[in-house]
């Protein structure tokens, strides 16, 4: 057997005893519940319009007008016929197109509501619904055979900081003992951002931050890159960086990634399930490209798949989180 495929089975084999391991755990602690485990069993405080409902809202509609925002180079704020306005990401750059779409699928994979709905289309002035913007179109250079990226522009949101129990960053900075009836869905959601982060390999946004603070002691007291609040809702929005060219780059923020998911002893639950049952799946590389075919059919077509080495990392980092959880149990 070649040496990259025995590696590959060593890591599915690793991670099926993480999730063994985990269970052990958790049925060894009786009841799972917010107050004695580590578990947080919150429901989401806020909810986003669903993907399907925000592509159906989409392909229904027609842009109007186009206007710089939603970041640097090409990417812009669409604004269609209803008034709805959507976050156009594009990118010359294949990995970071397919960063936005498989990190935003990991995401629901792991029943993460955090992430603004997204849809995919092509910006072809010939079509009807681009047509009015024509102008705008060929001056910022969007290019018809391009995938252009359409997440939901959410507005009136805040910018957010670390909660104080996170900006040590030490292990175990937020613990069970740390968990109240009013902090729990919070704490639910810096826990799920911090492992999603984690898992895509994501380095903008606590990462970031604390890859910074080499040059800037006070980063931790300043608002979070890449992450805003809604209604008591943290959202996640620009993770091109996820997977393809965050994993690249492992190796340069590894030793963030881990301090950040040391930090936390508290998970969500069905966060939790999620990751269990992905790495029980036999076909991981099967259900992600089929999600991603909900999204859009074409995107195959247009982006390369998820290749066997990619998704030897994203196992490993899900049988590591678990591990990580069996350890916080054991504390």
């Amino acid at each position: 057997m070649p040496s990259f495929y025995r590696r590959t089975l060593l890591a599915t084999i690793t991670a099926l005893f993480a999730v063994a391991a985990c269970q052990q755990t958790r049925e060894g602690h009786g009841p799972i519940t917010a107050e004695s485990d580590v578990f947080i069993t919150a429901n989401h405080s806020f909810s986003l319009d669903s993907d399907q409902k925000w592509r159906e809202k989409l392909s229904m509609l027609k842009a109007v007008k186009i206007e710089r925002g939603c970041g640097r180079m090409q990417n812009r704020i669409v604004t269609f016929d209803d008034g709805s306005k959507a976050c156009a990401r594009y990118r010359a750059n294949s990995h970071l197109m397919q960063g936005e779409i498989y990190s935003h699928v990991i995401g629901r994979l792991l029943r993460i509501g955090n992430l603004p709905p997204l849809a995919t289309t092509l910006p072809d002035i010939r079509n009807d619904q681009w047509s009015r913007v024509e102008g705008s179109i060929l001056e910022v250079n969007w290019q018809s055979n391009k995938l252009l990226i359409l997440t939901k522009y959410i507005t009136d949101t805040k910018e957010v900081v670390l909660p104080q129990k996170l900006k040590s960053m030490q292990p175990g900075s937020v613990s069970p003992e740390d968990i109240t009836p009013q902090n729990a869905e919070n704490l639910a959601q810096w826990s799920d951002m911090i492992i999603f982060d984690y898992i895509v390999g994501n380095m903008d946004r606590v990462v970031n931050s604390l890859h910074n603070q080499q040059w800037n002691s006070n980063i931790l007291d300043m608002s979070v890159h890449n992450l805003a609040q809604k209604d008591g809702s943290l959202i996640f929005f620009d993770n091109e960086d996820g997977l393809f060219h965050g994993y690249r780059i492992l190796d340069r923020y590894s030793h963030h990634h881990e301090q950040s998911l040391n930090a936390i002893c508290v998970f969500r639950q069905s966060t939790i399930d999620s990751i269990t049952a992905l790495l029980q799946s036999n076909n991981i590389i099967d259900i992600i490209n089929e999600e991603v075919m909900k999204i859009d059919s074409r995107i195959l077509k247009y982006l390369p798949r998820i290749s066997t080495k990619t998704t030897k990392v994203l196992l490993e980092r899900l049988a590591n989180v678990l591990q990580h959880v069996r350890k916080c149990s054991h504390l």
